[in-house]
């Protein structure tokens, strides 16, 4: 059993039993019962507070009872002890079993407050090892309240027992754990001890007492059995929980929205009536429960015409749950729909049942108008199954002659209508079933229109495109702007490549790819001299700068004339003369070095530009050529 399981079952017994302590004059005590279950054994633990005084044996007697009438499941072990309320310890305990109750026999353990050095053979009483400490209450009564003595010592009554005809007995009990929860009641832990022989008594004595005593104990367990019976003594609970079942089953039928409210409505009056029912005929409220019980038959009758309705609903709807549905089924449905509201029509207004009555007879009104109309829907789904045909076939007349992005614009429109149509067919038609076969072929005919459209809108766009480009390269090349010129063949080649295959251009498209092919490599050459010159002049400005400027430079496709300035001449030569002069070797041979860089750059930039080039001097005479390898 889970946690969660003996927690619950814990907690109803709890329940049980307090009722019955009340029911047995323990009304109004602050006496709190717990329990545990510990896989076969029960523990049932007592508790209040100091001021209250319990003579343990009545105490006792009346859980048990109890605990054999309620019959807990799986349980064959039952201890039960008494507790003050703060102290860890019990005072008091008692067991039995459930096949085995010892309520005739004593085994109740009497635990003193201060017991004087006897041996066992003389108190016939052996004490638990941790037991509480208690005082004898000499009063007879089975409880009472000492409000006087609520703060000074404890008194507990003297709950021990000897058999008139037998030894002594008395259990000895282990030590109890501080944690009451643990059962200390395993019968492994209860031994039973004969003490010392007491005197024997004559034999007729011991008969005559026995007699006596069966003879009270029959009347007093008659008088319990009696007393006991529910609504006999104390407030009659059952009539209040039988009401409060009658209101849940009246509020179940209002506000459940599940099919099943009726049947958990009349589950709850059988519940209401199952309490009433055994309250005996002594009882001062036997007449209040046999009215209450007429009542609650008479409301699960008409519960049942209810629920006899709902049986026929439920069979007028199966005949027309899978639509379509022929002609016999539809009249066959009328019938079922018009027995069922006349089921309902017999619970009478005064019935709690009469509001879901009316409730559900305007719900099959309403089923009962919709199967009329149903033929009528079934002729509207035909015309419109006709329709969605006719759409059709117009789309494929038009796809048999489409070519442009347009016309296939119009193809994919017409299927698409074809099917709009169709899904505005009923679903509970026949008509539906067939609209539904052709949607497949629809759909793939749709699909394919819608493609075709795509691919040559893309066809005709590529087209349109390429050709516009290759118009704006012209226009750019009689400039001489051979960059724009060469980026727009190459996006106009691009395009024309695009065009799909098998389209309405795709014909149109082949000769211009080699057309474009031819334009772009001829702007690509011209677009690589011109970068050429450019870069020809950007070396040129580069190596002539200086200060003196050291030259100036043509630059044409043919030629790269450069001419070196006057002043840088004449400026060089000072520098040579002087270096001379001075016999500076250093100087003559800084000039040397200076002429030897400015012809080596010379000579590149003429070979990157693939240029030839002449040198001349600041009054024109050439003093130097260079040929491109």
């Amino acid at each position: 059993m889970t946690v969660a399981a003996r927690q619950s079952k814990a907690q109803i017994l709890e329940v049980e039993l307090q009722k019955h302590l009340q029911a047995a004059g323990f009304k109004n005590l602050p006496l709190y019962i717990s329990c545990d279950f510990r896989d076969d054994s029960l523990t049932v633990v007592g508790e209040h507070p100091r001021s209250l005084v319990l003579k343990a044996k009545p105490t006792f007697a009346v859980l048990e009872a109890a605990i054999l009438e309620i019959e807990p499941e799986s349980i064959q072990q039952i201890g039960l002890c008494l507790k003050i309320t703060g102290q860890k310890q019990p005072y008091a305990f008692h067991s039995f079993t459930m096949h085995n109750p010892v309520l005739s026999r004593p085994r109740t353990v009497e635990v003193l407050k201060k017991p004087e050095k006897q041996p066992a053979a003389e108190t016939g009483i052996v004490l638990a090892e941790n037991a509480a400490e208690t005082a004898d209450v000499a009063e007879e009564i089975p409880l009472e309240t000492d409000v006087k003595n609520a703060g000074g010592d404890e008194y507990f009554p003297n709950f021990s027992e000897s058999s008139s005809d037998s030894d002594p007995i008395a259990f000895k009990v282990a030590a109890i754990p501080e944690n009451i929860a643990e059962n200390p009641f395993d019968a492994l832990d209860m031994e039973a001890v004969t003490v010392a022989e007491t005197p024997k008594t004559s034999p007729f004595t011991m008969l005559v007492a026995a007699g006596m005593v069966s003879l009270v104990a029959v009347i007093l367990a008659g008088g319990y059995y009696l007393l006991s019976r529910p609504c006999v003594i104390g407030e009659c609970t059952a009539l209040a929980n039988a009401k409060q079942l009658s209101d849940n089953s009246a509020k179940t039928l209002k506000t459940s929205k599940v099919a099943s409210s009726p049947e958990e409505a009349q589950e709850q009056l059988k519940q209401a009536i199952a309490l009433l029912e055994p309250i005996p005929a002594w009882s001062i409220h036997r007449g209040e429960a046999q009215t209450a019980i007429e009542k609650y038959q008479e409301q699960s009758q008409n519960i049942t015409s209810a629920i006899d309705a709902a049986r026929l609903a439920q069979s007028a709807a199966g005949k027309t749950q899978n639509p379509p549905v022929s002609e016999q089924s539809l009249q066959q449905a009328e019938k079922l729909w018009q027995s069922a509201i006349g089921q309902l029509g017999e619970i009478p207004t005064s019935s709690p049942v009469y509001p879901y009555a009316q409730t559900k007879a305007k719900e099959y009104r309403k089923n009962l108008a919709t199967g009329n109309r149903q033929l009528g829907t079934e002729k509207q789904a035909e015309k419109l199954l006709i329709a969605a045909k006719s759409a059709a076939q117009i789309a494929e007349a038009r796809e048999a002659v489409a070519q442009t992005s347009q016309t296939w614009g119009q193809v994919e429109a017409g299927w698409e209508k074809a099917l709009g149509i169709i899904s505005e067919i009923p679903s509970n038609t026949q008509s539906y079933q067939l609209g539904r076969l052709l949607v497949p072929k629809y759909e793939t005919k749709l699909s394919q229109a819608r493609e075709r459209r795509n691919v040559e809108g893309i066809s005709e766009n590529a087209y349109t495109q390429a050709v516009t480009l290759a118009a704006e390269a012209r226009i750019f090349e009689g400039k001489n702007g051979w960059f724009k010129a060469s980026e727009n063949w190459r996006r106009a080649l691009s395009y024309a490549e695009q065009v799909p295959a098998a389209t309405s251009y795709s014909q149109k498209a082949k000769p211009l790819i080699e057309s474009y092919t031819t334009s772009l490599q001829q702007a690509e050459v011209k677009l690589r001299e011109e970068r050429n010159l450019q870069k020809a002049r950007t070396d040129l400005d580069r190596t002539c700068k200086g200060k003196p400027k050291i030259c100036d430079y043509t630059v044409s496709n043919g030629l790269i004339a450069v001419q070196m300035n006057s002043d840088y001449v004449e400026k060089l030569q000072q520098t040579f003369i002087q270096a001379n002069n001075n016999n500076s070797v250093k100087s003559r041979q800084a000039v040397e070095k200076h002429v030897a860089t400015l012809q080596k750059a010379l000579e590149a930039i003429a070979e990157n530009a693939k240029i030839p080039m002449q040198v001349y001097d600041g009054e024109g005479k050439r003093i130097a050529s260079h040929e491109p390898k």
